[in-house]
């Protein structure tokens, strides 16, 4: 099992980097965006991203998750070859004959999407970008199967930093405002695409299997439903509240999910990047269920660390990165984070639907999902505008983790141990009712404030270290930190749960 762990750690924490320095690009941006935008730009900018990312889930076909299965489910490099080269052939044409015809009708999708004239000239560009992204999101896929995650993180930071680059020049040289960032985003992914490819078909060659297309699609399919259920949890929001508010409330909330969703790019994201393949290797293991309930508890801690250190922070985090005019946007944040905390759960326990290959429930709990999240957005968003949209979406996410647990028990029984995730979300909501407390008790940005939420952000991982959260082996209390860790470094195993 320790090795399993020390695994996942290592091509995690590979991930991560990643990640953070995705985010930190982002953060990089936000004081450009906020200054060189207006909050009905930055709205646009949002509602072109989401309108891309549907559009992906829906002629994907669920590719990118049959890669992982049928790569790992052959021996055969022949076989393996056909499996990367079929995904690839079938998402680039798919893609490029949707996205003509949605290219060639962008004058009406554009006043569907903004409920604004003269913004079909973006959408156009942004179709184009993605189309050409396909290739290298196939192609990505593949360094994830092949767990080469070193080569993934490079090729990422790389297109990071060129993006960057692009970004600041046409936005806060060039003035170009949303075209900027769309050439930006065209250029980065014809280059990184271009690269990419070289280097897998240099690795693997090229071969096409229409039978294991079919088989493919097949699989993925179910996953295009699974998609726009978790489009319609994630991002529907901003449609109703650009109806019910317009582009300008649309930005603002905008800005404040990207905080809240910062937790699942950080730590969820990373993680499952790399769990997508792990989870068949722990599946060949004698103790699988073991390790994969001590991996969940793992996971569960550190997002709910994440989520109180964001939670407790955001105000100060927003008031320093963004303009005034975005100032409120701290207040859904927290709200949305603990939504993230419990979408990470709820991806995680789709193992038994995963390993039995019975995805088609989890289309059927995305679905479900979706229609009870778009009843949540008219009630809610209507009545309580950007506050409405992340209670809706933490509503949502909840109910989804809830029901997927109960369905991937049912197929595939693993034994969580709920009384410690018990435990330790009571300890993080302990710790965060207390910095609430402080922030409404001391004048906002005092130094005494911040000290006392900083203690109240450290007494969460001290309280896990007193209450036993750690392997019997590992670490009980303050004074065996030490022996446990020289244990583990030892070689020793970790006590089952």
């Amino acid at each position: 099992m320790l090795r399993t762990l020390r695994d996942s750690f290592k091509h995690t924490s590979i991930y991560t980097v990643g990640s953070l320095a995705s985010r930190a690009v982002g953060f990089i941006m936000i004081p450009v965006y906020t200054h060189f935008l207006t909050p009905r730009e930055y709205g646009i900018l949002d509602m072109l991203d989401l309108t891309i990312i549907l559009f992906g889930m829906i002629v994907g076909m669920g590719m990118g998750n049959a890669i992982f299965r049928f790569y790992y489910a052959t021996e055969s490099q022949e076989e393996r070859r056909d499996v990367v080269g079929s995904a690839l052939l079938f998402s680039t044409l798919v893609a490029g004959v949707v996205g003509i015809a949605v290219a060639l009708g962008a004058d009406w999708a554009s006043e569907a999407i903004f409920r604004a004239p003269g913004l079909s000239s973006y959408l156009r560009i942004a179709i184009l970008s993605f189309w050409i992204g396909t290739v290298g999101e196939t192609c990505r896929n593949y360094l994830r199967v092949r767990q080469r995650s070193a080569i993934f993180v490079v090729a990422s930071l790389i297109q990071l930093v060129v993006g960057l680059g692009l970004n600041i020049y046409f936005i806060a040289f060039r003035h170009l405002g949303v075209l900027g960032f769309l050439l930006s985003s065209l250029i980065t992914n014809l280059l990184s695409s271009v690269a990419l490819l070289i280097h897998i078909v240099a690795d693997t060659g090229f071969s096409v299997s229409i039978p294991k297309t079919r088989q493919m699609v097949a699989y993925g399919a179910p996953f295009v439903l699974t998609g726009i259920g978790a489009f319609i949890l994630n991002f529907a929001d901003r449609y109703f509240l650009n109806a019910y508010a317009g582009l300008s409330q649309v930005g603002i909330y905008a800005l404040g999910y990207k905080f809240g969703f910062m937790l699942n790019m950080l730590a969820v994201a990373p993680f499952l990047q790399m769990w997508e393949a792990q989870m068949f290797v722990v599946e060949k293991e004698r103790n699988a269920g073991a390790v994969y309930a001590r991996i969940f508890e793992y996971f569960a801690a550190l997002l709910l660390l994440a989520v109180l250190a964001l939670s407790i922070f955001i105000k100060d985090i927003v008031r320093v990165m963004a303009s005034p005019e975005y100032f409120q946007a701290y207040r859904i944040v927290p709200i949305v984070a603990l939504a993230y905390v419990f979408n990470g759960w709820a991806q995680y326990f789709r193992l038994g639907m995963i390993l039995t290959r019975r995805t088609k429930v989890i289309a059927v709990i995305m679905t479900g999902t979706g229609v009870l999240t778009l009843i949540l957005y008219v009630v809610l968003i209507r009545s309580y505008g950007a506050i409405g949209a992340a209670v809706a979406t933490l509503l949502s996410f909840t109910f989804m983790m809830a029901w997927t647990y109960i369905a991937s028990q049912r197929l595939l029984p693993v034994p969580y141990n709920l009384r410690r995730i018990a435990i330790v979300t009571g300890l993080a909501g302990l710790c965060y009712a207390v910095a609430w407390t402080v922030d409404r008790t001391f004048q906002p940005f005092t130094p005494h404030g911040y000290i006392l939420r900083a203690l109240a952000l450290l007494a969460y991982p001290i309280a896990l270290i007193y209450t036993g959260f750690f392997a019997a082996e590992g670490i009980h209390g303050l004074r065996g930190l030490p022996a446990g860790i020289r244990r583990i470094a030892r070689g020793g195993e970790l006590a089952e749960p």
